[in-house]
């Protein structure tokens, strides 16, 4: 799920949870095959087809995803996620692939860049663990799924009180740009600020 700083939510459909039993039984039936033959060629084109059935269901909610963003903001901001060391995390790697976030990412910028709009990749270092109302940082386990701030009392979906805490930093992040290419500046200094 994606939250977005409006509160709405982007639900990711779980396209290969969906489709693991089928994936599953076609490779069983492509390892049954005898190596070399015409039918495991026929069974290895099966399992092709639904790999490229997940492919194809991913790219198309990506696709749709990223212009719905396009669509309602014109500077859209995400975290700059290493998504290839996240993959490295064998308990999450399943997930992470399934919503194809930098597919997501990708698109976005793609549409953003033909409609003139703006996409920003913040740091995404402490996100949930900020604040969006008093900055204050409040630790919290993966499992906490509420931000209760001790500092100014605010209380929130942590997923929300992230997607602020990153259109601020993203926020900041494009107004130093809009500063620095009108002092003509490099703008390369933006994408290292927190």
């Amino acid at each position: 799920m994606a939250a977005i700083s409006n509160g709405e939510y982007i639900e990711y459909p779980k396209y290969y949870y969906q489709t693991e039993e089928k994936l599953g039984q076609a490779q069983k039936k492509m390892s049954r095959k005898k190596k070399g033959s015409s039918n495991r060629n026929k069974a290895r084109k099966k399992v092709a087809r639904v790999h490229k059935h997940i492919a194809n269901q991913r790219a198309d909610f990506s696709q749709k995803a990223s212009r719905k963003l396009i669509d309602m903001a014109d500077v859209v901001v995400f975290e700059d996620l290493q998504i290839q060391n996240m993959l490295k995390n064998r308990h999450l790697a399943k997930s992470i692939s399934d919503h194809a976030w930098g597919m997501l990412i990708r698109n976005t910028i793609s549409k953003a860049e033909s409609a003139g709009k703006i996409v920003v990749l913040v740091n995404p270092y402490n996100t949930s663990q900020r604040c969006s109302n008093c900055g204050a940082k409040v630790p919290k386990d993966i499992s906490a799924r509420v931000h209760a701030c001790p500092r100014c009392g605010l209380v929130m979906c942590r997923d929300r009180n992230a997607a602020l805490v990153i259109l601020a930093d993203g926020l900041s992040v494009s107004a130093y740009r809009d500063i620095a290419s009108t002092l003509g500046e490099p703008l390369q200094q933006a994408t290292s600020m927190k």
